[in-house]
């Protein structure tokens, strides 16, 4: 049978080509002919052969600077490289061994030796490529490539395993499911390159803890890790212990290819073999439950399985099966809080915030509740341009009804504002409703100011829209990422002070100064200003004795159905309440 493998000849005389090219050819090899040693290296990088035949002696670069060039590209310092050299030319086959020569040959060629040395070097070669095949094949099947630790499939070998060895010596053993808090947002502002660096971190660290021996650490999927955790005695007083670690650790300040500096956290959740299950299976699920668990808790701690998580577990595949129809049942609806000019006391805008009902879940649900779930599932998008359309469509009943024009602010997530095509999305709905592109305000967060790229995109959406005529706001300003370097250069109507920062301004020194210093900055910059969660009367006149323009909240009225508004907007009773207070 012909081996199909290919040689490489390197000669600069043609009868030494033309002779190796007769003695070879009927062993079905492809043969490829270089003519200097420049021409070698060229093809060599191309083809990379199974063998190269390489003269000693060439004009330019000789055999000897080939072979050391072959030998430091990582490509090629495998290539078998047989040397052909005069027969008695013991000086230049021990260079040749020195420069990295595998075999050699002398001219004049022997026939059946030609082709002897080819047919065995070039089938060892074929073969040991094969092996290094199978061997990278089993490699990706069990590892993951871009952290090098153990993949899901042979983790979970080793749990089987693990599980079988202390079934037999009856002992314990502790299963902590990781997940990675935040990195969704790294990945949209930053870009999944900066996403990987800092997983290949995250995985440096967690191999370079200082682990109970045995411990096995691998990436499950995406920004989720499993440790298998061998304890000696008491599984969770250990287990305990390292989990402290492995936060501690994660939360250390991590460089991104010296552009970026982040803080990221992280959430665990721990079972013990055999009191929280038996088998892969229900070991594995009670972890994830608890890791879920120590999300809702705040993140950036971790939990140990209990019995009833179980049943919280089932209750939320209840709510996000619920969650999923919302639309097509549709059971959210619009609420607006009012905005009020301070100095004129009327109504300048109104907040579109969203609501959900659902009988199966007990009535109206709290978006503190169901948002975060929405992103997570991904189905903050459909969801967000829902929440657009409806507004406009709203605000454009009230004009045909002959209310005061008021502008309506609509939140946009950062996954929302991520999407491809939104900007096509918004216009397409002012189209569709007629409702005038100056009355709609969107809010963003300061999380879209991160990255270069990001902000770029942020740049050019925000100018795009402003040039239609939407107002642009800063939602819940000076709590996330500062974007302080952007105020001045990015399009931006209007700065909303977050309630965090509002509901202790006349009593703490702290939020006062901050509060204070927004509202100069803003003014310096000729934005709007908007403080969220006013409550009192006091804060009130602070904010007005430090010319903020606006405010919303409870003091002037809750959010309420759009039908509250129409009274609203036509009656001024909302003041009347905060006068006689006053």
């Amino acid at each position: 049978m012909a081996d199909k493998s290919t040689v490489l000849i390197v000669d600069d005389e043609i009868v030494s080509r033309y002779t190796v090219e007769v003695l070879l050819e009927s062993e079905g090899y492809n043969l490829i002919f270089a003519e200097s040693g420049e021409e070698s290296l060229r093809k060599a990088e191309e083809i990379i052969p199974d063998l190269m035949l390489l003269d000693v002696m060439m004009p330019g670069m000789d055999g000897f600077e080939v072979c050391q060039r072959l030998r430091t590209n990582p490509k090629l310092a495998e290539l078998p490289i047989v040397m052909i050299t005069a027969l008695d030319d013991r000086e230049s086959r021990l260079r040749g061994l020195e420069v990295g020569a595998d075999d050699f040959m002398s001219k004049p060629f022997d026939r059946a030796e030609l082709r002897a040395r080819v047919r065995t070097i070039t089938r060892l070669n074929r073969y040991r490529r094969l092996i290094e095949t199978e061997e990278q094949l089993v490699y990706l099947a069990n590892y993951d490539v871009l952290t090098g630790l153990p993949n899901r499939n042979l983790v979970l070998e080793h749990l089987r395993q693990s599980i079988e060895n202390a079934s037999h010596s009856k002992t314990t053993f502790a299963l902590m499911s990781l997940d990675l808090d935040g990195v969704q947002i790294i990945n949209e502002s930053l870009g999944h390159n900066f996403g990987d660096l800092l997983l290949k971190e995250i995985a440096h660290r967690l191999r370079h803890l200082s682990l109970p021996k045995g411990t096995i650490t691998a990436r499950m999927a995406g920004d989720e890790f499993l440790l298998i955790l061998q304890t000696t005695q008491n599984a969770i007083k250990e287990a305990s212990h390292v989990a402290q670690d492995l936060l501690e650790s994660i939360r250390q300040p991590i460089s991104l290819a010296k552009q970026h500096e982040i803080v990221i956290t992280a959430s665990v959740g721990i079972s013990i073999y055999p009191s929280d299950g038996e088998d892969t299976q229900n070991l594995l699920r009670n972890a994830n439950i608890a890791m879920s668990r120590a999300k809702l808790q705040g993140k950036n701690n971790y939990q140990f399985f209990k019995i009833e998580m179980n049943e919280a577990a089932v209750k939320r595949l209840v709510f996000e099966n619920q969650l999923r129809k919302v639309l097509e049942r549709e059971e959210l609806c619009l609420y607006y809080q009012p905005q009020i000019e301070l100095i004129s006391k009327r109504v300048a805008g109104l907040e579109a915030l969203l609501r959900w009902e659902n009988t199966t879940l007990g009535g109206m649900i709290s978006p503190d509740r169901f948002i975060p779930i929405a992103e997570e599932m991904g189905l903050i998008v459909p969801i967000g341009e829902w929440v657009l359309q409806t507004a406009c469509k709203q605000g454009k009943e009230w004009l045909e009804q002959g209310l005061p024009p008021v502008r309506i602010a609509v939140n946009i997530s950062s996954r929302q504002f991520q999407q491809p095509g939104l900007l096509a999305k918004i216009k397409e709905i002012l189209e569709y409703t007629r409702f005038p592109a100056e009355l709609l305000e969107v809010e963003v967060t300061e999380s879209l100011f991160i990255g270069d790229d990001s902000v770029r995109n942020c740049y050019k959406m925000l100018k795009e829209l402003q040039e239609m005529g939407v107002k642009i706001a800063i939602d819940d300003f000076g709590t996330g990422y500062s974007a302080l370097n952007y105020l001045k250069r990015f399009p931006v109507n209007t700065l909303k002070i977050d309630r965090s920062f509002i509901k202790d301004i006349c009593v703490d020194k702290d939020d006062a100064a901050i509060t204070t210093a927004i509202i100069a900055m803003a003014h310096s910059l000729n934005l709007s200003i908007i403080a969220e969660g006013v409550e009192e009367v006091e804060q009130l006149a602070f904010l007005h004795f430090h010319k903020c323009e606006m405010a919303q909240g409870y003091l002037f009225s809750p959010p309420v159905p759009a039908k509250q508004i129409e009274k609203i907007l036509t009656g001024g009773s909302i003041f009347q309440t905060i006068s006689t207070r006053s």
